[in-house]
């Protein structure tokens, strides 16, 4: 593999700038992306498939600001196919921090492999698993009977995860759908309890048209079901002009309005932010969300104009 070594020390700084804050695996609840059709690794391990170049992405999310205990959240993510393969790796590290009472750091490896069921049409299957730290200090949430209540009783626990994902695609569309942490539990040291855990399932969809010359359309769907939870929806509409500038905006039911832009800052870096308007009673007490992802797509095949872009 060949590529620029401004590039590859770039890539090297953004890893070891994550790793050495740990690693992480997201909270009891799952956190939400508002960028997620450009980070799909992490809600589906089938993503992988999509693209024939090494990638690595770097997210940091900052939740509901101005409000006390807001949840924060980055990630890494890396992936690639298997020389000439159909098959391709991934890796994710995250970490999940809600005040300071709740925290989950953790890893995750992923595999996927596709297979071609029409013209330049794949339909791909993904796995993954990965253990995480949770730490849970409730007798700290400020409430001088907490340290007495059992209710309240701190948690430090090693937790597995597996997760699955299915996914159809071509150079114009792709549907989805995941489950990246359906196996959920509590490693103890001599027995296993199952965590208080409901999977997330969750369905997404996209398409890309052609509007002229220098512009193309990519409107995005996802949908998210937590047993016991209202079915979450995420409509999104993004524009690429003259392949450099992806501007768009998104509506997340009960809960927020969207706003997002990606510039292309050399063939192989990709910069994006999104900032999200709170539509809840939560907006009173808040000043919205950010979040930045930055991305290295990095051809494995010597010459990155060999390599087939990726929309998705």
């Amino acid at each position: 593999m060949k590529f620029q070594t401004k590039e590859f020390i770039a890539v090297l700084l953004v890893l070891l700038l994550f790793i050495g804050g740990t690693i992480s695996v997201l909270a009891q609840q799952k956190a939400m992306f508002t960028q997620y059709m450009f980070n799909g690794l992490i809600i589906n391990p089938s993503y992988s498939s999509m693209d024939e170049a090494l990638n690595v992405t770097a997210l940091v999310r900052q939740q509901w600001v101005g409000f006390k205990g807001a949840p924060n959240t980055q990630t890494v993510s890396v992936h690639s196919p298997i020389k000439q393969s159909r098959t391709s790796l991934g890796l994710i590290l995250m970490r999940d921090q809600i005040g300071e009472v709740i925290s989950e750091n953790g890893v995750l490896g992923t595999a996927a492999h596709k297979v071609a069921i029409g013209d330049d049409t794949y339909f791909a299957l993904g796995l993954n698993a990965g253990i995480g730290k949770y730490v849970g200090q409730y007798s700290q949430s400020g409430s001088p009977s907490a340290a007495l209540d059992p209710v309240f009783a701190d948690q430090n626990s090693l937790r597995a995860n597996l997760g699955f994902g299915l996914m159809l695609f071509s150079q114009k569309f792709y549907a989805g759908f995941s489950s990246p942490f359906f196996y959920y539990r509590d490693m103890g040291a001599s027995t296993y309890t199952v965590t208080a855990y409901k999977p997330h399932y969750i369905l997404q969809g996209g398409y890309l048209a052609d509007l002229g010359e220098d512009i193309k359309f990519k409107p995005n769907v996802l949908l998210k079901y937590v047993n016991g939870s209202p079915v979450q929806i995420d409509l999104n509409a993004n524009f690429l002009f003259k392949e450099t500038l992806w501007l768009g905006a998104s509506l997340r039911s009960m809960d927020s309005v969207d706003l997002l832009a990606e510039i292309q800052l050399s063939p192989n870096v990709q910069l994006g932010y999104s900032y999200d308007f709170t539509t809840t009673r939560l907006a009173a007490v808040e000043r919205g969300s950010h979040e930045i992802v930055l991305n290295f797509r990095i051809s494995t095949r010597g010459n990155s104009s060999s390599t087939p872009k990726c929309y998705f």
